[in-house]
């Protein structure tokens, strides 16, 4: 339970940030941004839910032959309230209310799990929703943060987790954008294991059978 709860709900950081990256990119108000406090990028994001934004995820694994590809829709509805979509190549609606959480899949019923039995993912998703609210500060009690490359061109922000439970499992998160849209999440797990969730116009641009470099190529372009 604890290794899919560890990659879709790290997504969820990119749910708000994409949304309102895109929102501000029509308005020509991008944030601003310090190179010397990273999180300054997510700083000035937070926006009123409901909010969602489209996603392409390739899950990269030593057991499987090719990525596994999904597409779908994140979304945050308020508090402590978030959804995920997946819509091909299968149906399934995962949702966590609180602490509790809820996975429905076409044929297979509908599974409930409790968050207060894995703390360490507990402890992230309490960073992700200080994300959504606006409040970074805390954020940084779950992630040290860096960050690559030109705040106003291309860049990539780096979160590595703090806690030892959390560490066991993520290894760090990584979040491509431009200026002041989000393009990318890359997850790599601490066995190894990577997922890339490319998000809202730039899914459509995901190959049917992506690669680890196509999709940091795609992520990193510029």
């Amino acid at each position: 339970m604890k290794t899919w709860i560890t990659l879709w709900t790290a997504a969820f950081i990119g749910v708000l940030v994409a949304t309102a990256s895109y929102a501000r990119a029509a308005t020509g108000a991008p944030p601003a941004f310090s190179a010397s406090h990273p999180l300054s990028i997510v700083h000035r994001l937070a926006q009123q839910p409901p909010t969602q934004t489209a996603f392409a995820e390739a899950r990269f694994s030593s057991l499987l032959d090719r990525a596994l590809l999904l597409h779908g829709e994140l979304a945050w509805e308020g508090g402590d309230v978030l959804e995920r979509k997946v819509t091909k190549p299968y149906s399934e609606h995962t949702k966590i209310d609180g602490t509790q959480v809820s996975v429905t899949r076409a044929g297979h019923g509908t599974r409930h799990y409790s968050l207060d039995r894995a703390p360490a993912m507990k402890a992230l998703l309490d960073g992700l929703i200080a994300v959504l609210a606006g409040n970074p500060k805390r954020l940084r009690g779950v992630f040290e943060a860096s960050l690559q490359g030109r705040p106003q061109a291309y860049w990539t922000l780096l979160l590595a987790p703090r806690s030892a439970k959390l560490k066991d499992q993520l290894k760090q998160l990584a979040l491509d954008g431009n200026s002041g849209t989000l393009r990318c999440i890359e997850i790599l797990q601490s066995g190894g294991d990577t997922s890339i969730y490319v998000l809202g116009p730039l899914a459509g641009h995901v190959p049917s059978r992506p690669t680890q470099a196509a999709l940091q190529k795609l992520c990193r372009a510029g």
